[in-house]
């Protein structure tokens, strides 16, 4: 059993509880806001077994071969530990505002317009992808992985108390601290926010590299972009990757492709033909129903649970199980989300039983052959959602003309939101 997993729980308790303290003040939450947030949360979790094994390998890796010091695990050293990941942490962050690929990978956490706790679980997951390469350098400099590693928990914990709007500003604290007051001054879009606030913990960065703001008047959140629509996760995670390959094809020079991917997000390149764009797929005139709404939640509640599971006992699943369990459980997810956000496909019934009917024949293949226990859970919890597939209504039932509107979309060549 993973027991950093049981912090989760956890985490869902103090949102919750935020959200019970705030729910009187209707800016500070949104349902579907937060239920992209957790189906974010979801998919970043399980990427983030890929980017942790990684990460550990390249600490590992350096510590023993390239260190040109050894630092002691003496207490104080543990307080140098966090002040230098602290540090290296500021630039990654500003270097993953101000440097195009890098940005791609941190937007996600920025596209959200409400800011409350939920917002933690907003990250892609390419964003621990790039990190590695910055926490590279700690153990070097002589800081074993055992050290880094613990103090990357610490610094997250830390962090996730600083996306509220709950707590007051406190000014002494301010002094040295990173506050909520503080970053949420960080994820606004006012210009005067813009590119502030970087640090993590201590803001003794932002003061002496010159990116310290206070918080002098309301703060907006989200991203600028008037081509983002904030209803659907997979939008939320790719959205300028896609805005990022859109511009290269339209951009002729080799070198400007490249400089592309390196200047920052503002940048536009002096050949650039036409303005690249990311369109949203509208589904007009969807009339979404309340057997949408009963299964999206039976779906996001099963789906959630299974993907809590598949952390939880990791370590004794067999591969195979837990790569498809992955891809079943989070699809659920994101379909869930995608009703409860209304950006339903004209096509979700018959997509969803298609992908459900598919992912029973292969798990029990997979049962036969291995006669994994753990696989009928998964076969379990698929079959049921199956069932309910089942009971949502056709695409006549919801869109003006029925199968007419079913061949308009189909002629006009319209694709999902990616």
């Amino acid at each position: 059993m993973d027991k950093l997993t049981l912090i989760i729980p956890g985490f869902l308790l103090l949102a919750l509880f935020e959200w019970q303290l705030t729910k009187k003040k209707a800016h500070l939450f949104s349902r579907e806001n937060s239920i992209i947030n957790l189906c974010i949360g979801g998919i970043d979790r399980i990427v983030s077994l890929v980017h942790f094994a990684l990460l550990i390998l390249f600490l590992d890796y350096l510590y023993v071969n390239y260190r040109i010091n050894t630092i002691s695990d003496a207490w104080y050293n543990w307080i140098l530990a966090y002040v230098a990941v602290d540090f290296v942490s500021y630039w990654y962050h500003r270097f993953s505002h101000r440097i195009n690929i890098l940005w791609a990978g941190h937007i996600t956490h920025h596209s959200s317009s409400y800011y409350n706790l939920t917002n933690n679980f907003r990250t892609s997951p390419f964003q621990g992808f790039n990190r590695i390469i910055f926490w590279c350098v700690l153990p070097i400099v002589g800081f074993s992985t055992e050290m880094l590693f613990t103090t990357f928990i610490v610094s997250s914990l830390y962090d996730f108390f600083v996306h509220t709007q709950t707590v007051p500003k406190i000014r002494w604290l301010e002094h040295v601290f990173i506050t909520p007051s503080l970053h949420k001054v960080h994820h606004g879009k006012n210009d005067i926010y813009l590119d502030k606030n970087y640090g993590s913990t201590f803001v003794i960065w932002d003061k002496w590299f010159n990116t310290f703001q206070d918080e002098t008047e309301a703060v907006a959140f989200g991203i600028s972009s008037p081509d983002y629509v904030d209803n659907d996760p997979m939008r939320a995670i790719f959205f300028h990757y896609q805005y990022l390959w859109n511009t290269i094809k339209k951009t002729p020079s080799f070198k400007n492709k490249i400089l592309l991917l390196l200047k920052p997000p503002e940048w536009r390149p002096d050949d650039l033909q036409t303005l690249a764009t990311v369109v949203d797929s509208e589904n007009a005139g969807m009339r979404p129903t309340s057997v949408h709404s009963m299964y999206a939640w039976f779906v996001f509640i099963l789906s959630t649970m299974g993907v809590f599971g598949l952390l939880l006992f990791k370590d004794i699943l067999d591969l195979n199980f837990f790569i498809i369990g992955s891809v079943i459980f989070l699809s659920g997810m994101v379909v869930a989300t995608k009703i409860f956000t209304k950006n339903i496909s004209i096509h979700l019934k018959r997509n969803e039983l298609i992908k459900n009917i598919l992912a029973i024949f292969i798990l029990l293949v997979l049962v036969l052959k291995y006669s994994n226990p753990h696989a009928w859970l998964i076969l379990t919890a698929v079959s049921i959602i199956t069932f309910f597939t089942l009971f949502l209504p056709n695409a006549a039932e919801i869109w003006p003309g029925g199968s007419e509107a079913e061949q308009t979309h189909e002629a006009s060549g319209a694709t999902e939101p990616f």
